[in-house]
Protein backbone atom coordinates (compact mmCIF):
# COMPACT_ATOMS: atom_id res chain seq x y z
CA UNK A 1 0.00 0.00 0.00
CA UNK A 2 1.17 3.45 -0.39
CA UNK A 3 1.69 6.88 2.35
CA UNK A 4 0.35 10.20 2.26
CA UNK A 5 2.69 10.52 -0.74
CA UNK A 6 0.70 8.78 -2.73
CA UNK A 7 -1.20 11.64 -4.17
CA UNK A 8 1.70 13.49 -5.18
CA UNK A 9 3.75 10.78 -6.04
CA UNK A 10 1.21 9.95 -9.19
CA UNK A 11 0.91 13.78 -10.03
CA UNK A 12 4.82 14.11 -10.59
CA UNK A 13 5.24 10.39 -12.32
CA UNK A 14 2.67 11.89 -14.93
CA UNK A 15 4.09 15.08 -15.03
CA UNK A 16 7.87 13.25 -15.97
CA UNK A 17 6.06 10.39 -18.62
CA UNK A 18 4.46 13.44 -20.29
CA UNK A 19 7.27 15.88 -20.17
CA UNK A 20 9.00 13.16 -21.99
CA UNK A 21 6.59 12.08 -24.52
CA UNK A 22 5.73 15.78 -25.69
CA UNK A 23 9.34 16.85 -25.99
CA UNK A 24 9.76 13.90 -28.20
CA UNK A 25 6.88 15.55 -30.43
CA UNK A 26 6.64 19.21 -30.13
CA UNK A 27 10.30 20.64 -28.85
CA UNK A 28 10.79 22.97 -26.14
CA UNK A 29 7.23 21.98 -24.91
CA UNK A 30 6.96 21.51 -21.00
CA UNK A 31 4.98 19.88 -18.23
CA UNK A 32 4.01 22.20 -15.20
CA UNK A 33 1.42 20.56 -11.62
CA UNK A 34 -0.33 24.50 -10.82
CA UNK A 35 -3.40 26.10 -10.52
CA UNK A 36 -4.82 27.91 -14.06
CA UNK A 37 -4.58 31.72 -13.22
CA UNK A 38 -4.09 34.65 -15.19
CA UNK A 39 -1.30 37.29 -14.92
CA UNK A 40 2.52 36.73 -14.90
CA UNK A 41 4.38 35.30 -11.98
CA UNK A 42 1.73 31.94 -12.66
CA UNK A 43 4.15 29.00 -13.50
CA UNK A 44 2.31 27.86 -16.38
CA UNK A 45 3.84 26.99 -19.38
CA UNK A 46 4.68 29.15 -22.41
CA UNK A 47 4.14 26.00 -24.45
CA UNK A 48 3.33 22.88 -22.71
CA UNK A 49 0.85 21.17 -20.94
CA UNK A 50 -0.82 22.21 -17.35
CA UNK A 51 -1.59 19.10 -14.67
CA UNK A 52 -3.97 20.11 -12.10
CA UNK A 53 -5.90 17.76 -9.49
CA UNK A 54 -9.24 19.42 -9.34
CA UNK A 55 -10.98 16.11 -7.16
CA UNK A 56 -10.31 13.43 -5.37
CA UNK A 57 -13.16 10.74 -4.50
CA UNK A 58 -13.34 7.85 -2.78
CA UNK A 59 -12.75 4.59 -5.33
CA UNK A 60 -16.28 2.73 -4.69
CA UNK A 61 -15.45 -0.86 -5.87
CA UNK A 62 -11.61 -1.59 -3.81
CA UNK A 63 -13.60 0.59 -0.55
CA UNK A 64 -15.71 -2.24 0.13
CA UNK A 65 -12.63 -4.41 0.84
CA UNK A 66 -11.67 -1.88 3.48
CA UNK A 67 -12.48 -4.83 6.18
CA UNK A 68 -12.79 -4.10 9.66
CA UNK A 69 -9.58 -3.18 10.68
CA UNK A 70 -10.15 -2.64 14.32
CA UNK A 71 -11.00 -4.93 17.50
CA UNK A 72 -14.08 -4.63 19.80
CA UNK A 73 -11.80 -3.17 22.68
CA UNK A 74 -9.94 -1.04 19.51
CA UNK A 75 -6.63 -2.92 18.78
CA UNK A 76 -5.64 -2.27 15.35
CA UNK A 77 -6.52 -5.99 13.18
CA UNK A 78 -5.02 -4.33 9.68
CA UNK A 79 -3.73 -1.02 9.19
CA UNK A 80 -7.12 1.07 7.37
CA UNK A 81 -6.72 2.19 4.00
CA UNK A 82 -8.83 4.51 1.78
CA UNK A 83 -9.11 4.00 -1.60
CA UNK A 84 -9.03 6.65 -3.96
CA UNK A 85 -10.04 7.96 -7.82
CA UNK A 86 -7.95 11.17 -8.60
CA UNK A 87 -9.62 13.57 -11.16
CA UNK A 88 -7.10 15.74 -13.45
CA UNK A 89 -7.60 18.53 -15.62
CA UNK A 90 -5.05 18.70 -18.66
CA UNK A 91 -4.72 22.02 -20.15
CA UNK A 92 -2.45 22.68 -23.21
CA UNK A 93 -1.16 26.39 -23.68
CA UNK A 94 1.11 27.63 -27.03
CA UNK A 95 0.78 29.55 -29.65
CA UNK A 96 -2.86 29.55 -31.25
CA UNK A 97 -1.39 30.60 -34.69
CA UNK A 98 0.63 27.54 -35.00
CA UNK A 99 -2.36 25.10 -33.03
CA UNK A 100 0.28 24.51 -30.95
CA UNK A 101 -2.11 23.92 -27.95
CA UNK A 102 -3.84 21.11 -30.37
CA UNK A 103 -0.74 19.36 -31.62
CA UNK A 104 0.14 19.41 -27.67
CA UNK A 105 -3.47 17.75 -26.94
CA UNK A 106 -2.65 14.93 -29.68
CA UNK A 107 0.37 14.44 -28.40
CA UNK A 108 -1.06 13.95 -24.46
CA UNK A 109 -3.84 11.74 -25.66
CA UNK A 110 -1.68 9.76 -28.04
CA UNK A 111 0.54 8.77 -25.07
CA UNK A 112 -2.16 8.16 -22.51
CA UNK A 113 -3.75 6.00 -24.45
CA UNK A 114 -0.91 3.40 -25.46
CA UNK A 115 0.63 3.63 -22.14
CA UNK A 116 -2.66 4.16 -19.85
CA UNK A 117 -0.86 2.47 -16.71
CA UNK A 118 2.27 4.07 -14.81
CA UNK A 119 4.80 1.79 -14.40
CA UNK A 120 6.42 0.62 -11.33
CA UNK A 121 9.83 1.96 -13.44
CA UNK A 122 8.70 5.72 -13.71
CA UNK A 123 7.12 5.72 -10.04
CA UNK A 124 10.85 4.57 -8.41
CA UNK A 125 12.77 7.39 -11.06
CA UNK A 126 10.56 9.94 -9.29
CA UNK A 127 11.64 9.08 -6.40
CA UNK A 128 15.45 9.04 -6.57
CA UNK A 129 14.72 12.16 -8.85
CA UNK A 130 16.81 14.92 -6.16
CA UNK A 131 14.54 17.65 -7.55
CA UNK A 132 11.84 15.84 -5.83
CA UNK A 133 13.59 14.87 -2.29
CA UNK A 134 10.27 15.42 -0.72
CA UNK A 135 8.76 12.22 -2.86
CA UNK A 136 12.07 10.53 -1.53
CA UNK A 137 10.08 8.20 1.01
CA UNK A 138 7.10 7.82 -1.49
CA UNK A 139 6.21 3.74 -1.30
CA UNK A 140 3.38 4.23 -4.10
CA UNK A 141 5.72 1.38 -6.31
CA UNK A 142 4.89 -1.25 -4.07
CA UNK A 143 1.23 -0.35 -4.23
CA UNK A 144 -0.29 -3.85 -5.65
CA UNK A 145 -2.07 -2.59 -8.24
CA UNK A 146 -0.74 -0.13 -10.86
CA UNK A 147 -2.60 3.45 -11.49
CA UNK A 148 -4.29 3.51 -14.52
CA UNK A 149 -5.63 6.89 -16.16
CA UNK A 150 -8.85 7.21 -18.12
CA UNK A 151 -10.66 9.57 -20.26
CA UNK A 152 -13.34 11.12 -18.69
CA UNK A 153 -16.36 12.28 -21.29
CA UNK A 154 -17.59 15.67 -19.95
CA UNK A 155 -20.25 18.06 -21.90
CA UNK A 156 -19.61 21.29 -22.46
CA UNK A 157 -21.47 22.55 -19.92
CA UNK A 158 -19.49 20.42 -17.37
CA UNK A 159 -16.62 21.74 -19.00
CA UNK A 160 -17.48 25.03 -18.41
CA UNK A 161 -18.76 24.77 -14.86
CA UNK A 162 -15.39 23.45 -14.11
CA UNK A 163 -13.84 25.82 -15.17
CA UNK A 164 -15.79 28.70 -13.19
CA UNK A 165 -14.92 27.15 -10.38
CA UNK A 166 -11.35 28.97 -11.42
CA UNK A 167 -12.38 32.37 -10.71
CA UNK A 168 -11.20 35.19 -13.54
CA UNK A 169 -9.44 32.24 -15.22
CA UNK A 170 -10.22 32.40 -19.42
CA UNK A 171 -10.58 28.88 -21.28
CA UNK A 172 -8.34 27.27 -22.37
CA UNK A 173 -8.59 23.96 -24.52
CA UNK A 174 -8.19 21.03 -21.83
CA UNK A 175 -9.74 17.84 -21.19
CA UNK A 176 -9.69 15.24 -18.07
CA UNK A 177 -8.82 12.50 -16.75
CA UNK A 178 -8.90 9.89 -13.97
CA UNK A 179 -6.29 8.28 -12.25
CA UNK A 180 -7.44 4.68 -10.64
CA UNK A 181 -6.99 3.48 -8.25
CA UNK A 182 -4.74 5.42 -5.31
CA UNK A 183 -4.45 2.77 -1.93
CA UNK A 184 -3.75 5.12 1.00
CA UNK A 185 -3.37 4.27 4.47
CA UNK A 186 -1.02 5.66 7.56
CA UNK A 187 2.13 3.90 8.70
CA UNK A 188 0.63 2.13 12.07
CA UNK A 189 1.78 -0.97 13.31
CA UNK A 190 -1.25 -3.63 13.68
CA UNK A 191 -1.41 -5.62 17.25
CA UNK A 192 -0.04 -8.94 16.66
CA UNK A 193 -2.70 -11.66 16.83
CA UNK A 194 -2.46 -14.55 19.81
CA UNK A 195 -1.08 -17.63 19.22
CA UNK A 196 -3.11 -20.42 18.42
CA UNK A 197 -2.75 -22.74 21.56
CA UNK A 198 -4.91 -25.73 19.95
CA UNK A 199 -7.22 -26.71 17.37
CA UNK A 200 -10.27 -29.10 17.42
CA UNK A 201 -12.20 -29.76 14.15
CA UNK A 202 -15.45 -31.78 13.82
CA UNK A 203 -17.59 -32.74 10.69
CA UNK A 204 -21.53 -33.27 11.35
CA UNK A 205 -24.13 -33.39 8.75
CA UNK A 206 -25.80 -30.44 7.98
CA UNK A 207 -29.66 -30.55 9.78
CA UNK A 208 -31.79 -27.91 10.47
CA UNK A 209 -34.44 -28.53 12.93
CA UNK A 210 -37.61 -27.31 12.55
CA UNK A 211 -40.75 -26.92 14.52
CA UNK A 212 -44.26 -28.18 13.68
CA UNK A 213 -46.06 -27.29 16.93
CA UNK A 214 -45.67 -26.53 20.86
CA UNK A 215 -48.94 -28.23 22.47
CA UNK A 216 -49.56 -29.75 26.05
CA UNK A 217 -48.13 -33.43 26.32
CA UNK A 218 -51.53 -33.98 27.78
CA UNK A 219 -52.75 -33.83 23.84
CA UNK A 220 -53.66 -31.43 22.00
CA UNK A 221 -56.32 -28.80 22.50
CA UNK A 222 -55.56 -28.89 26.39
CA UNK A 223 -55.03 -25.36 28.13
CA UNK A 224 -50.99 -24.86 28.81
CA UNK A 225 -50.29 -24.15 32.49
CA UNK A 226 -47.33 -22.97 34.33
CA UNK A 227 -45.11 -26.24 35.30
CA UNK A 228 -47.48 -28.04 32.47
CA UNK A 229 -45.28 -30.52 31.02
CA UNK A 230 -45.57 -29.35 27.11
CA UNK A 231 -44.61 -31.33 23.83
CA UNK A 232 -42.37 -29.64 20.73
CA UNK A 233 -43.18 -31.75 17.73
CA UNK A 234 -40.98 -31.42 14.74
CA UNK A 235 -38.47 -32.83 12.31
CA UNK A 236 -34.14 -33.46 13.48
CA UNK A 237 -34.93 -32.04 16.65
CA UNK A 238 -31.81 -33.78 18.28
CA UNK A 239 -28.45 -33.10 18.06
CA UNK A 240 -25.13 -33.70 19.40
CA UNK A 241 -25.66 -30.80 22.24
CA UNK A 242 -29.59 -29.43 21.66
CA UNK A 243 -30.68 -26.66 24.15
CA UNK A 244 -34.65 -25.36 24.09
CA UNK A 245 -35.26 -21.56 24.97
CA UNK A 246 -38.07 -20.38 25.64
CA UNK A 247 -38.40 -16.44 25.05
CA UNK A 248 -34.57 -16.89 24.64
CA UNK A 249 -34.12 -18.71 28.16
CA UNK A 250 -33.20 -21.68 28.63
CA UNK A 251 -35.55 -24.41 29.77
CA UNK A 252 -34.52 -28.21 31.18
CA UNK A 253 -35.39 -30.93 28.63
CA UNK A 254 -37.73 -34.01 30.62
CA UNK A 255 -37.17 -36.03 27.45
CA UNK A 256 -35.71 -35.99 23.60
CA UNK A 257 -35.86 -37.80 20.23
CA UNK A 258 -35.35 -37.03 17.01
CA UNK A 259 -39.05 -35.85 16.33
CA UNK A 260 -40.07 -34.87 19.54
CA UNK A 261 -38.70 -32.93 22.66
CA UNK A 262 -40.57 -32.44 26.28
CA UNK A 263 -40.52 -29.57 28.74
CA UNK A 264 -41.85 -28.51 31.43
CA UNK A 265 -43.20 -24.32 31.26
CA UNK A 266 -41.58 -22.76 33.72
CA UNK A 267 -43.34 -22.02 36.80
CA UNK A 268 -43.46 -18.32 36.55
CA UNK A 269 -44.28 -17.68 32.98
CA UNK A 270 -46.77 -15.34 32.70
CA UNK A 271 -49.45 -16.01 30.51
CA UNK A 272 -50.25 -14.56 26.76
CA UNK A 273 -48.34 -16.30 23.77
CA UNK A 274 -44.80 -17.61 24.20
CA UNK A 275 -41.81 -18.79 21.81
CA UNK A 276 -40.09 -21.83 21.92
CA UNK A 277 -36.75 -22.04 20.07
CA UNK A 278 -34.07 -25.64 19.52
CA UNK A 279 -30.74 -24.75 19.27
CA UNK A 280 -28.01 -27.09 18.38
CA UNK A 281 -24.54 -27.37 19.18
CA UNK A 282 -21.38 -29.05 18.12
CA UNK A 283 -18.99 -30.36 20.55
CA UNK A 284 -15.52 -30.52 19.68
CA UNK A 285 -14.23 -32.04 22.75
CA UNK A 286 -16.18 -34.75 24.43
CA UNK A 287 -15.54 -33.38 27.97
CA UNK A 288 -15.78 -29.53 26.49
CA UNK A 289 -18.75 -27.03 26.42
CA UNK A 290 -20.26 -27.17 22.99
CA UNK A 291 -20.71 -24.85 20.59
CA UNK A 292 -24.00 -23.32 19.30
CA UNK A 293 -24.09 -23.37 15.70
CA UNK A 294 -28.08 -24.01 14.76
CA UNK A 295 -31.46 -22.88 15.52
CA UNK A 296 -34.71 -23.90 13.99
CA UNK A 297 -38.11 -21.76 13.70
CA UNK A 298 -39.48 -19.78 16.39
CA UNK A 299 -42.62 -22.25 17.98
CA UNK A 300 -45.54 -20.38 19.34
CA UNK A 301 -47.50 -21.96 22.03
CA UNK A 302 -49.79 -19.98 24.43
CA UNK A 303 -49.84 -19.79 28.55
CA UNK A 304 -53.13 -19.79 29.67
CA UNK A 305 -54.57 -17.82 33.14
CA UNK A 306 -56.79 -19.20 35.66
CA UNK A 307 -59.12 -18.34 38.59
CA UNK A 308 -57.78 -19.29 41.70
CA UNK A 309 -59.56 -20.90 44.16
CA UNK A 310 -59.75 -20.53 47.91
CA UNK A 311 -61.74 -23.93 50.05
CA UNK A 312 -62.80 -24.97 46.80
CA UNK A 313 -65.03 -21.36 46.15
CA UNK A 314 -63.64 -19.15 42.92
CA UNK A 315 -61.89 -16.07 43.87
CA UNK A 316 -64.46 -13.74 42.81
CA UNK A 317 -65.80 -10.66 44.52
CA UNK A 318 -68.22 -8.48 43.47
CA UNK A 319 -68.68 -5.37 45.59
CA UNK A 320 -69.26 -1.45 46.04
CA UNK A 321 -73.22 -2.74 43.80
CA UNK A 322 -75.12 0.20 42.89
CA UNK A 323 -78.64 -0.03 41.47
CA UNK A 324 -81.74 -2.14 42.41
CA UNK A 325 -84.94 -3.49 40.69
CA UNK A 326 -84.54 -3.68 36.90
CA UNK A 327 -81.99 -1.20 36.82
CA UNK A 328 -78.61 -1.61 35.69
CA UNK A 329 -75.82 -2.64 37.77
CA UNK A 330 -72.40 -0.77 38.62
CA UNK A 331 -70.06 -2.76 40.55
CA UNK A 332 -66.45 -3.38 41.29
CA UNK A 333 -65.18 -7.22 40.40
CA UNK A 334 -62.41 -8.46 41.83
CA UNK A 335 -60.89 -11.73 40.65
CA UNK A 336 -57.46 -13.57 41.89
CA UNK A 337 -55.42 -14.61 39.07
CA UNK A 338 -52.95 -16.72 38.54
CA UNK A 339 -49.67 -16.41 37.45
CA UNK A 340 -50.02 -13.26 38.61
CA UNK A 341 -50.65 -10.68 35.99
CA UNK A 342 -47.53 -7.70 34.68
CA UNK A 343 -48.14 -3.78 34.30
CA UNK A 344 -48.13 -3.87 30.59
CA UNK A 345 -50.34 -7.08 30.19
CA UNK A 346 -53.83 -6.23 28.95
CA UNK A 347 -56.08 -7.58 31.17
CA UNK A 348 -60.10 -7.85 30.58
CA UNK A 349 -63.33 -9.26 32.69
CA UNK A 350 -65.63 -11.56 30.38
CA UNK A 351 -69.44 -11.92 31.75
CA UNK A 352 -71.03 -15.04 29.87
CA UNK A 353 -74.60 -16.59 29.70
CA UNK A 354 -73.79 -20.00 28.71
CA UNK A 355 -71.38 -19.80 26.18
CA UNK A 356 -72.25 -16.50 24.68
CA UNK A 357 -70.27 -13.33 26.26
CA UNK A 358 -72.28 -10.87 27.58
CA UNK A 359 -70.15 -8.27 28.72
CA UNK A 360 -66.74 -7.28 28.54
CA UNK A 361 -64.91 -4.98 30.76
CA UNK A 362 -60.89 -3.99 31.71
CA UNK A 363 -58.63 -3.96 34.65
CA UNK A 364 -58.08 -0.86 36.42
CA UNK A 365 -54.41 0.44 35.66
CA UNK A 366 -52.30 1.33 36.38
CA UNK A 367 -51.37 -1.97 38.68
CA UNK A 368 -48.46 -3.16 40.65
CA UNK A 369 -46.68 -5.57 39.18
CA UNK A 370 -47.08 -8.50 39.19
CA UNK A 371 -50.72 -8.79 40.43
CA UNK A 372 -52.57 -11.85 41.76
CA UNK A 373 -55.66 -9.88 41.63
CA UNK A 374 -57.20 -7.44 39.18
CA UNK A 375 -60.22 -4.94 39.90
CA UNK A 376 -62.58 -4.70 37.29
CA UNK A 377 -65.51 -1.65 37.36
CA UNK A 378 -68.13 -3.06 35.33
CA UNK A 379 -71.79 -0.63 34.47
CA UNK A 380 -74.74 -1.25 32.99
CA UNK A 381 -75.06 -5.65 34.27
CA UNK A 382 -78.02 -6.53 34.21
CA UNK A 383 -78.56 -8.42 37.72
CA UNK A 384 -77.98 -12.19 37.43
CA UNK A 385 -75.83 -15.15 37.67
CA UNK A 386 -72.69 -15.12 35.12
CA UNK A 387 -69.94 -17.36 34.06
CA UNK A 388 -66.50 -15.41 34.89
CA UNK A 389 -63.72 -15.62 32.55
CA UNK A 390 -60.45 -13.64 32.15
CA UNK A 391 -57.97 -12.82 29.31
CA UNK A 392 -54.65 -11.87 29.60
CA UNK A 393 -53.00 -10.56 26.36
CA UNK A 394 -55.52 -12.48 24.65
CA UNK A 395 -54.96 -16.10 26.34
CA UNK A 396 -58.71 -17.21 28.12
CA UNK A 397 -58.73 -18.80 31.54
CA UNK A 398 -60.69 -22.25 31.25
CA UNK A 399 -64.58 -22.66 32.00
CA UNK A 400 -65.79 -25.95 34.35
CA UNK A 401 -67.23 -28.20 32.25
CA UNK A 402 -69.97 -31.14 33.38
CA UNK A 403 -69.62 -34.53 31.81
CA UNK A 404 -71.97 -32.89 28.98
CA UNK A 405 -69.25 -29.99 28.50
CA UNK A 406 -71.56 -27.32 29.75
CA UNK A 407 -70.00 -24.71 31.02
CA UNK A 408 -70.83 -24.80 34.68
CA UNK A 409 -68.14 -22.49 36.61
CA UNK A 410 -67.07 -20.14 37.88
CA UNK A 411 -69.56 -18.13 38.52
CA UNK A 412 -70.30 -14.35 39.63
CA UNK A 413 -73.68 -13.39 41.17
CA UNK A 414 -74.22 -9.68 40.45
CA UNK A 415 -77.31 -8.76 43.14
Amino acid sequence: MSDFRAIATVTATLQRALQAAIQADIAGATVSTVRPAEGTNTHLPTAGVNIYLYQVSQNPHRSNLDLPTRRSEGGLVQRPQIALDLHYLLSFYGDDLTLEPQRLMGSTLAFLHSQPMITRAQIEAVVADASKAFLAQSDLARQPELVRFTPLTMSLEELSRLWSVLLQVQYVLSVAYKASVVLVERQLKPQPALPTRAFNLAAVPLRQPFIRQVVADAGEGVPIRPGDPVRIAGVDLQGQATQVLVDQAQVALTDISSDHITINVPAMLSAGPHRAQVVQGVRFDPAGTPRMAVRSNLGTFVVHPAITQTAGKPDIAITNVQGAGAAPRSASVTVGVSPPVGADQLATLELLQQQETIYTFAALTPRAAPAAQLTFPVSGVAAGDYLVRVRIDGAESALQLDPNRVPIGPKGTVP
